[in-house]
């Protein structure tokens, strides 16, 4: 299989879009991932990949603090911004230090957690935490889908 059919193959699968943060007041850093879901609900746990290239990851040591921050349908620029290296993310985006971890404004869920676990995995790491706490909003989400943003409509219709 090509690494084109692969890619194609893959973009047929939406998925939520989340900024992971972590550190606080001027060491702070973020990531936008694609790969989030919830693992354990006894204990609370979810995981996300990132890239082995990340330059977060070498903050994301096991005991860390995390926070993630499950991007809403308007958010697609903050998206964007923390996927972009060399820039300062968090000059132009709104956001407060809770749990003392850098939260994005206006998200749809708000999670603190711990780094539990981290395993590499072909060119991605998965990070496995602890979830301390969430919050979330009534709010549509952001999802990355045909290699691009949308948007999920706020309604239950099917």
């Amino acid at each position: 299989m090509s690494l084109d059919a692969l890619k194609s193959a893959f973009a047929q699968v939406p998925t939520s879009v989340a900024i992971v943060t972590t550190g606080s007041g001027s060491e702070r850093y973020g990531a936008t991932v694609g790969t989030l879901t919830a693992l354990s609900l006894g204990p609370p746990m979810l995981m996300f990949a990132m890239k082995q290239t990340s330059s977060l990851l070498q903050r994301l040591e096991v005991g860390r603090p995390v926070g993630i921050n499950v991007l809403a349908a308007h958010q697609h620029d903050i998206a964007r911004r923390f996927a972009t290296p060399g820039i300062d993310r968090f000059g132009d985006t709104r956001w407060c230090e809770e749990h003392a971890l850098p939260r994005i404004d206006e998200t749809l869920l708000w999670i603190a957690a711990r780094v539990r676990d981290q395993l590499s995995l072909g060119d991605h790491i998965l990070v496995t935490a602890i979830i301390e706490h969430t919050q979330t909003e009534d709010l549509a989400p952001l999802v990355f889908w045909r290699r691009g943003f949308s948007a999920i409509s706020n309604d239950r219709g099917v």
